[in-house]
């Protein structure tokens, strides 16, 4: 029965394969549908097989048949300009940081969103549908959240319904109910994707008329439903600022329902309770763990690491990745004793970004979500307020508005929904431009067509040589990263022996240490000492983050070769210090080597495309070129005829 079903599967795999070939509309789906609510994830839980890099693989095919049938349409927007600047700042952030590993980790994941993006806007354009991606977001997101509704109140909240309807949070204070997550681990992240798509269900219920708007409407009652079921804080505020942007935005009797507001709000926040969960944000400034409420206080602890973090490197940060390495070390200078009890991380989308990547970093996500909101609003003025991109612009504006506010409360989770709004607003942003204008704006002045030959023969082989040199890189590396401490080389322990044994005070001692090993410990040193050479072979050393140690990193292409060298390092490094003649000595063990995988090596995606993009606009401006020289040329003929 298993093979059967093993066969039956793989058959339905390769018709749907076929079929979504043929129909690229079914592609699209696919992608928003299992990629904004997290459902790839559950059907690895459930399965054990992730199905992301599969649908990735067939966006990337669908896209080359519709090229070879003629029907790839690409365009350049504003929010891919943010897009590129956004992962530049990732970069700088990856060479600074102090944990490379954690680092890579993190890139490889921002790389594979990236290829997301990049595939999800190219079907936008080429389907030429602009309500088809946030249609199918809004719709399955507000499925899994009436579905919440239904399990909270028919089932009574047992179980998790495959993964589907989740509840990490059976109560906490100032609830009154238990705290649905929907297919993600945490409430307050469900509830921010659910405020980022609820302003995009109400622009879709503007649009339409009959049943359709009854849908959109149950569609937008079901987001509503879901953000109360999280009983997240940070979801109620979020939801109040992204409702009254929309409101604004939308004018006419939606503007004027602002006036009724406040009597709506009157009544359902004592009927809802909501009251009483906000008020616990008061103790965001209380240390006592007797009387607060322990997991508000516990991320102003982390926020406030996150804070100090950034104040020590400013300009870029410790590294992307770095909060969690980096937090025990600051964490000791603060006034907590209790352990974290929950995840480590700054709990603060704008304070994670500036403790990993400082005001770099920052400017790039500035960047990032002003030309997402710059191209959502031009194509609002320019197509109409009442037209289908004016709305879905609008739709957008207030779902990032509203996913910015809850991002006080939050760290980065759901990027790839973001992502899919952004490539929503590039498209709009597109179409509003396409169309037709006034004649002011048809009249203005284009920029010179050998200027655009330049730069598009320029980018074509600068991603060309990108796309070489990054597929040239490897594809894994293993890394053994041993923690080497320093201890006193006697074994009394008395008040003569007081100053060797205090190492954290005396901060000199580490670096010290890490300088002399790396200039000791080289690949060079390692190889010779294993009597043979290491391809790939890297060795640095560092002073450790908690102090009172040196960290070793080896690195190398085969696990074998660096479990090797690695132990040969930390022979090396233990001697050349006791050769040193100190009160101290090193001792430690090597640490086996892990599997890091390169996330330059997702970069040859996006950088093919760009290619491809690239010597399309090279080839359109070439042949329009010559367009315009026959036409000149039959004008000439003519006027010499009539002559």
């Amino acid at each position: 029965m298993t093979g059967l079903a093993a066969l039956l599967a793989a058959a339905v795999g390769l018709a749907f394969v076929g079929l979504a070939l043929l129909r690229p509309r079914l592609v699209l789906v696919m992608l928003v549908g299992l990629g904004v609510p997290n459902l790839n994830v559950v059907i690895t839980a459930n399965t054990g097989l992730s199905p992301y890099l599969g649908e990735l693989g067939l966006a990337a095919l669908a896209l080359v048949v519709m090229a070879r049938r003629g029907q790839l349409r690409l365009a350049w927007s504003p929010v891919v300009t943010g897009v590129l600047v956004l992962y530049a700042a990732f970069w700088v952030s990856l060479a600074t940081a102090v944990d490379p590993v954690a680092g890579a980790s993190v890139m490889t994941e921002r790389s594979k969103e990236l290829v997301f993006f990049v595939l999800v806007l190219a079907l936008c354009l080429s389907i030429d549908k602009v309500t088809l991606a946030p249609a199918t977001a809004v719709t399955i997101v507000s499925a899994l959240a009436a579905l919440t509704a239904v399990h909270a109140f028919v089932l009574g909240g047992q179980g998790d319904l495959g993964g589907l309807s989740n509840v990490p949070v059976a109560l906490e204070e100032g609830a009154l109910t238990a705290r649905h997550s929907g297919t993600s681990p945490d409430p307050n992240f469900w509830a921010r994707l659910l405020v980022l798509l609820l302003p995009t269900a109400l622009s879709f219920m503007a649009l339409s008329r009959g049943w359709r708007r009854l849908w959109w409407l149950g569609c937008a009652g079901a987001l509503l439903v879901g953000i109360y079921l999280t009983q997240s804080r940070g979801g109620f505020i979020a939801l109040a600022v992204a409702l009254v942007v929309w409101l604004v935005l939308a004018g006419g009797r939606y503007r004027r329902s602002l006036l009724v507001l406040p009597l709506v709000v009157a009544v359902l926040v004592p009927v809802t309770g909501i009251a009483s969960r906000l008020s616990t944000l008061g103790d965001v400034t209380s240390t006592s763990t007797a009387t607060a409420d322990l997991s508000v206080v516990t991320r102003a602890r982390l926020q406030l690491d996150a804070l100090r973090m950034f104040l020590d490197s400013p300009l870029t940060g410790k590294g992307l990745g770095s909060f969690g390495t980096e937090f025990l070390r600051y964490d000791r200078d603060s006034n907590f004793y209790q352990p974290v009890d929950i995840v480590v991380a700054a709990h603060n989308f704008y304070l994670e970004q500036a403790a990993d990547g400082g005001i770099v970093l920052l400017l790039g996500w500035a960047v990032f979500f002003g030309t997402i909101l710059f191209a959502a609003l031009r194509a609002r003025g320019l197509a109409g307020r009442r037209s289908t991109e004016g709305m879905l612009g609008l739709g957008v504006v207030g779902g990032v508005v509203g996913w910015l506010v809850a991002s006080v409360f939050l760290h980065l989770s759901d990027f790839r929904a973001v992502l899919v709004v952004a490539a929503a607003a590039a498209v709009v942003d597109v179409r509003a431009r396409s169309g037709p204008r006034p004649p002011a704006q048809v009249a203005a002045r284009r920029p010179s067509r050998r200027a655009v030959r330049v730069v598009a023969a320029v980018v074509a082989v600068a991603s060309a040589v990108g796309a070489v040199g990054v597929g040239l890189v490897p594809a894994r590396q293993y890394t053994s990263t041993t923690t080497l401490a320093i201890v006193p080389g006697t074994q009394r322990v008395d008040g003569l022996s007081a100053y060797e044994v205090d190492l954290i005070s005396r901060d000199l001692l580490s670096p010290t240490f890490a300088r002399v090993l790396t200039s000791r410990v080289t690949p060079a040193a390692v190889d010779a000492s294993l009597g043979r050479s290491v391809p790939g072979l890297t060795v640095t050393a560092a002073p450790s983050r908690l102090g009172g140690g040196v960290t070793l990193t080896v690195s190398g292409r085969a696990a074998g070769d660096v479990v090797d060298a690695s132990a040969a390092a930390t022979t090396l490094g233990t001697d050349v210090v006791a050769g040193l003649r100190t009160p101290w000595v090193l001792v430690g063990q090597p640490f086996p080597p892990q599997a890091v995988t390169s996330p330059t090596r997702w970069a040859a995606v996006p950088l093919a495309l760009l290619f491809l993009l690239a010597c399309g606009v090279l080839v359109r401006s070439t042949r329009r070129r010559e367009h315009e020289r026959g036409i000149r040329l039959d004008e000439a003929q003519d006027r010499y005829a009539v002559r």
